[in-house]
């Protein structure tokens, strides 16, 4: 369990949302500055609600209310950066479409802030064509993309070919890439920030302008990933009624909700499986998911047979098939999913 200072997450906790704010208050007037206020207590804590609510101990209003105290804070801490020096290159913080997890993208916002550069910050799920237009439109040295949820990524491959096309750098990050690079050069962007001071280092190694990037032409992984965006809800439905037809019972098990709710995710995560390449994608998705069940008292078998109801409909689509074959392969043994160790699932909103 990720350690936060006591009288920090005594707020949280009972989300008293003035109480928090004097602990932040006491560490300023202690002469900390505000990174260091945001990398002691408010990153710290939100890693903890994201394990209270994986292991079933805290629900998603709780969570959500503390994450909104955090955000808060983090605005509060930015609105006393220093005026940037307008001499100084202007960049674009914004999250991913569909990505709606935006405290790891204002915690780089700010961040960049405080070290004097314009920062545009667009926040979470913006619409993808006037976000380009935004960003085209406003010259900016380069765009930062933070995507925390796996699902989120199959679609962004064309709007960061649209970006490099015009020669405007995307640096990516967020937990979403497993930590791994490759995904992010799967997808087209120029380069991986792990964090902020990894992101500040490639801007401040980045040219004026890059050459613009010819857009690649579409690949068999990007029909079949496009084709599963385009059908998602579809997909979605047909899987949760199937599942609803093999429990066949009248009275639902206090988890049948969770599970639900979550098959948008791993419909998602298919794709971004196929966009990527990755394989490891559906398998982190498939373990942490039957945690999800298992600790809220259902049974895991429900999470194999919904991967095994989700290959029917892929049928005619053999790259999707052969990621949800990883992911339901007979006998295939679910690895713990460590607290704080999940990559790019939906721990908190």
């Amino acid at each position: 369990m990720n350690q936060v200072r006591s009288d920090y997450w005594d707020a949280l906790r009972s989300g008293d949302r003035l109480a928090a704010l004097e602990v932040v208050k006491a560490e300023r007037a202690r002469g900390r500055s505000a990174t260091d206020v945001i990398d002691e207590l408010v990153v710290p804590a939100q890693a903890r609600i994201g394990d209270l609510w994986l292991a079933g101990v805290w629900d998603v209003e709780q969570e959500r209310a503390a994450t909104e105290i955090n955000e808060g804070l983090v605005h509060w801490l930015g609105s006393f950066a220093p005026p940037p020096d307008p001499s100084r290159p202007t960049v674009v913080v914004a999250c991913v479409e569909h990505e709606r997890h935006s405290l790891p993208a204002l915690v780089i916002a700010e961040g960049l802030v405080w070290e004097g550069y314009n920062v545009t910050y667009l926040g979470a799920d913006p619409d993808p064509d006037r976000l380009v237009r935004e960003i085209v439109g406003g010259r900016c040295r380069a765009v930062l993309f933070s995507v925390s949820t796996t699902s989120s990524l199959a679609g962004q491959k064309r709007v960061f070919d649209e970006l490099r096309s015009f020669g405007i750098p995307v640096i990516v990050g967020g937990s979403a890439f497993g930590g791994d690079p490759a995904r992010a050069a799967a997808l087209g962007a120029t380069a991986y920030a792990a964090d902020l001071a990894s992101a500040i280092a490639l801007l401040e190694d980045l040219p004026d302008r890059l050459p613009p990037v010819q857009v690649p032409d579409r690949t068999p992984a990007d029909a079949e990933a496009e084709w599963i965006i385009e059908q998602r809800q579809v997909l979605t439905e047909g899987v949760v009624a199937r599942l609803l037809d093999r429990l066949g019972t009248h009275a639902l098990p206090a988890w049948w909700p969770d599970l639900v709710g979550h098959v948008d995710h791993v419909v998602g995560c298919v794709a971004a499986a196929v966009a990527t390449g990755d394989e490891t994608i559906v398998v982190e998705v498939r373990d942490w998911l039957a945690h999800v069940v298992e600790a809220r008292g259902g049974d895991r078998t429900a999470v194999t047979e919904l991967w095994s109801l989700l290959a029917v409909p892929l049928r005619g689509h053999p790259l999707a098939r052969i990621h949800v074959a990883a992911a339901s392969a007979e006998g295939a043994a679910a690895a713990p999913v460590e607290p704080g160790g999940t990559t790019g699932q939906p721990l908190v909103s």
